[in-house]
């Protein structure tokens, strides 16, 4: 690739880069709202990430990177990877993903992705008010609330050092078709509560070529206000940089045996103030990870602590399992499992 050709990209990657921070910027500079609606979206589902503490938008993350910066997919290895887990979130609610990347002609048209992520909320008790006694309510039931999000990813590197993705979701929360009045025949007449949204994600990724540093910037869960009955109420939109390294590359220890990546992201929520985010994850032959992170400022949640193991099969294809544990303070302790397939 000529000289010329990689100015060109690289002038092109920061331009997008410029447009990626001053879009968020714009947007932040409004009030930030108390809430958001849709915050599933937002909530950290990778083992390995969690474990970690969350810094996963400047690390080469695989198929689960589309839920994190879509831009660092085009590192995908071999001809793709599938991924799939589960998430014991706070106050019982759960999590359930799974993904696929493809990398035909070995990237030559980028690579190509396609999530699903799932979320059960629990059963809660449904009640409608009593007309005889206004202090009173009356048990008619239970209800499922639901969430689903099915995302669409393409991501290219336009360079050995530079790349951009994109991940397009179509979103849909289904919470109660919900009791608001009698019938006087019997039954109740219903009144269905939810929404159905598309959001957009974007990335990007840089290989600064000094060691191994990594940065990479995602700007996650930009879409239109969400109307439920006469209540507008905003995306969980998130902005992130970061950046990591092997701390090791500064020893002569040889990186396919010990290496210590040390990864710190930035992160910009809509709805809470600015964040750092700092992980560490070492990596013992290529075969076994011990991980630890951190959240600052947090609320409740405290360190994160993971494992992972690494098994090849062949040449070519290869499992990855990872589980992660969060202290979350006067709530349960997460857990976090996840499985990713090389092929």
């Amino acid at each position: 690739m000529g000289v010329p050709k990689v100015k060109r990209i690289l002038t092109l990657t920061l331009l997008a880069a410029i447009l990626a921070t001053g879009s968020a910027t714009d947007v932040f500079a409004q009030k930030k709202r108390a809430q958001t609606v849709m915050k599933f979206l937002s909530a950290p589902i990778s083992a390995r990430a969690s474990g970690m503490g969350d810094a996963l938008t400047s690390i080469e993350g695989g198929a689960q990177s589309m839920f994190y910066n879509p831009a660092s997919v085009a590192w995908v290895k071999g001809n793709g990877e599938a991924t799939f887990g589960q998430v014991n979130w706070i106050a019982d609610i759960n999590y359930q993903y799974a993904g696929a990347v493809l990398s035909p002609a070995n990237g030559l048209y980028g690579v190509f992705g396609i999530s699903l992520l799932g979320v059960d909320y629990g059963t809660f008790t449904e009640t409608i008010f009593n007309e005889s006694n206004p202090s009173s309510y009356d048990i008619i039931g239970n209800y499922s609330p639901r969430a689903t999000a099915i995302g669409f990813t393409y991501a290219r590197a336009l360079s050995n050092q530079f790349s951009m993705g994109a991940n397009l979701r179509y979103i849909d929360q289904n919470l109660v078709n919900g009791a608001v009045n009698r019938l006087p025949g019997g039954g109740y007449e219903r009144e269905q509560i939810g929404a159905e949204t598309v959001s957009v994600d974007f990335g990007v990724f840089y290989k600064t070529g000094f060691k191994s540093l990594n940065l990479g910037m995602s700007l996650r869960n930009y879409g239109k206000e969400i109307t439920y009955q006469l209540d507008g109420q905003e995306m969980p939109l998130t902005f992130r940089m970061g950046l990591s390294m092997n701390a090791l590359d500064f020893t002569s220890i040889d990186p396919s045996k010990h290496s210590l990546l040390v990864s710190l992201d930035a992160n910009r929520p809509r709805d809470f103030q600015e964040q750092l985010m700092l992980g560490t994850e070492y990596l013992f032959m290529n075969r076994l990870a011990l991980r630890g992170g951190m959240i600052l400022p947090s609320e409740e949640q405290s360190f994160s602590f993971g494992v992972g193991v690494i098994q090849p099969i062949g040449k070519r294809y290869g499992i990855k399992a990872d589980y992660s544990y969060t202290s979350f303070g006067v709530f349960d302790s997460v857990n976090r499992i996840g499985v990713q397939l090389i092929f």
